[in-house]
């Protein structure tokens, strides 16, 4: 009975990786198809081999969309990971349930909000500070920004955390008793402590901000790739970011297998060290 329901649990998740992955790899390959005569591009014919739509995606057209896209994914994934970490420090730090579970509770609000209610409340909030009117003309770079450390910021906070309630206090303390001043104990220990999250962070803001539409365009006139994805005709070269993003997803991941693995050989290592030494003593 427990074997049947772990074969009934793998095989629901296999299930799912297949329905998210088998469109993208799909879409990876028909992007190496060639658009038709008339510029039409369809799933159901293979006209030919080309790369005419990785042409097409690093053409003039693109470039500035491409280069405001990056600008900004990287501009909110610094942000992100800056408030995030020092977000769960400080709940490390405090160990205040109060205000761990009132953190936790606002984080999940731009979650389960639609991205349309986000994009107005944002827009409004932006409008009545300092940052222009809702005229097209004065929107731009920075409330585009600002919007987008909003909505991946509870991405952030929900990554990092359960990674920091595993720090331990022993090592903060030990290295202050060697002398260190709090903000290189703090470098040392707990920056060190958590690279792993903040590379997973990083990876998952610049996914998000490259792949958002409706909050840029409401907040910002900002032109990135993923409104020229959603307001034009499906093109080919939309096909050629999704295999560019399934890349990096890979990359991403095998990386993270990679980082986890050396980890959990590091602790069974010290594990073992450890049995030898209690039966020595």
């Amino acid at each position: 009975m427990n074997k049947f329901k772990s074969v009934l649990k793998y095989s629901y998740i296999i299930l799912i990786l297949l329905f998210l992955y088998v469109p993208i790899i799909f879409g990876t390959i028909y992007s190496f198809n060639e658009p038709s005569a008339k510029g039409t591009f369809s799933v159901t014919t293979w006209n030919r081999t080309s790369f005419s739509a990785y042409q097409e995606l690093f053409s003039k057209s693109h470039t500035l969309a491409f280069i405001n896209s990056f600008l900004l994914g990287f501009a909110t994934s610094v942000l992100v990971i800056l408030i995030s970490l020092l977000t769960v420090f400080a709940l490390w730090k405090q160990k205040n349930k109060i205000i761990r579970s009132y953190v936790q509770s606002t984080s999940n609000i731009p979650l389960i909000n639609p991205d349309v209610i986000t994009g107005l409340t944002l827009a409004i909030v932006l409008n009545l500070l300092f940052f222009g009117t809702l005229k097209a003309t004065n929107e731009g770079f920075i409330r585009a920004v600002i919007a987008h450390t909003v909505m991946c910021l509870p991405y952030g906070i929900l990554i990092m955390l359960p990674k920091s309630d595993k720090f331990s206090k022993n090592i903060f303390e030990a290295s202050q008793d060697l002398g260190y001043s709090k903000f290189k104990t703090w470098f040392k220990t707990y920056f060190v402590y958590m690279l792993g999250s903040i590379g997973f962070t990083f990876v998952i803001t610049m996914a998000l901000s490259f792949d958002d539409f409706i909050i840029t365009r409401i907040v910002s006139n900002t032109e990135t790739l993923g409104t020229q994805l959603y307001e034009g005709q499906f093109q080919a070269w939309s096909l050629a970011i999704g295999a560019i993003s399934l890349i990096i997803v890979l990359l991403g991941n095998t990386a993270y297998a990679a980082y986890k693995s050396v980890e959990n050989r590091k602790r069974n290592k010290a594990i073992q060290l450890n049995r030898k030494l209690a039966v020595i003593k």
